[in-house]
């Protein structure tokens, strides 16, 4: 029988961790590689993560749980370089590994000799991968549906929300867009455009997923600082709590999604507010969103096919 050791970051801003954690069956369990329990925890904060007894307790933390719940496969979930150490542990432990990574990483990634199989939830980052010589796949991100009805469309506000940090390249869109729209997240400067509302605040990912279910419309657009190709879990999120998603030409979108039958797709900020000003025809494309999301997209989805592949 399967067992799962999911490995992450605990506390990350996605909660990607623990959202493949709460997806998992009772045949998994979880190990935060930066800070497993208190002692880790306690090391890390008085010594900081690079001393040397901070990474001599991680890997025993490690070791501990190798040998009490004998894997048979291991997922790293986010962007880590592993120490020799970690790499013999895990190498020793004989179980069919992955990692999945979301964000551009440096060419030492190389040095996760312990990694079998690397998958990325941008295609440009699998062309990195494979021009390093790794086995590299693609598997976006994923969401977890709610389990309570959504309000219905009726209910919802109708002016555009962003959830985000600030870019350039979002700063020089927001000035451009001709709706109400309210951006939220932390560090947004002033903006010129009297259309944009901005909350300087942020939120847990249960509040932006609240938020997502009491909208009709969700704006996306990448950061090209991290973001290549892929899409961020935001058009995830919005499509699985039933609202428009109004997204950008992403390279991967089409992987995903159909456009103008489960997305909005706009090519300039000024067209945004043409194409979601028929409610109607907005609200059928957030209903072919939704139930498309919730048939594809979830993180039990990725889940399986992880466990297909490895």
């Amino acid at each position: 029988m399967n067992r799962l050791l999911i490995i992450g970051k605990r506390g990350g801003i996605l909660n990607w961790y623990e959202d493949v954690l709460a997806s998992a069956d009772n045949m998994s369990r979880g190990f935060a590689l930066n800070h497993e329990n208190w002692r880790s925890h306690a090391l890390k904060g008085l010594l900081g993560d690079s001393a040397p007894a901070y990474r001599r307790q991680v890997a025993k933390d490690l070791e501990g749980v190798l040998t009490s719940f004998s894997p048979t496969h291991i997922l790293l979930v986010d962007l880590f370089y592993l120490r020799s150490e970690i790499n013999e542990l895990l190498t020793r432990s004989g179980a069919k590994t992955a990692q999945w990574i979301g964000d551009r990483f440096e060419k030492r990634l190389v040095e996760n000799t312990s990694i079998h199989t690397f998958y990325f939830t941008d295609t440009a980052l699998v062309r990195q991968g494979l021009s390093l010589g790794l086995s590299s796949k693609y598997l976006p991100l994923a969401t977890i549906p709610s389990q309570a009805t959504q309000p219905s469309w009726e209910s919802r506000r109708s002016e555009l929300l962003f959830v985000a940090a600030p870019s350039e390249n979002r700063i020089e869109l927001l000035e451009k867009i001709n709706y109400p729209t309210l951006v939220i997240g932390p560090k947004w400067p002033i903006l010129k455009n009297p259309a944009i509302k901005t909350l300087n605040k942020r939120l847990s990912l249960q509040a932006v997923r609240d938020l997502y279910g009491n909208h009709k419309f969700i704006l996306n657009q990448i950061n090209t600082n991290n973001i290549m190709a892929g899409l961020p879990a935001r058009c995830f999120d919005a499509t699985a709590y039933g609202s428009c998603l109004v997204t950008d030409a992403v390279g991967d979108l089409k992987l995903n999604f159909t456009i103008d039958r489960d997305i909005v797709v706009y090519r300039n900020p000024s067209e945004i507010a043409m194409l979601i000003q028929n409610s109607e025809h907005c609200r059928a494309i957030a209903a072919n969103g939704h139930a498309h999301c919730i048939e594809n997209h979830s993180f039990i989805h990725r889940l399986k096919t992880l466990m297909d592949h490895m």
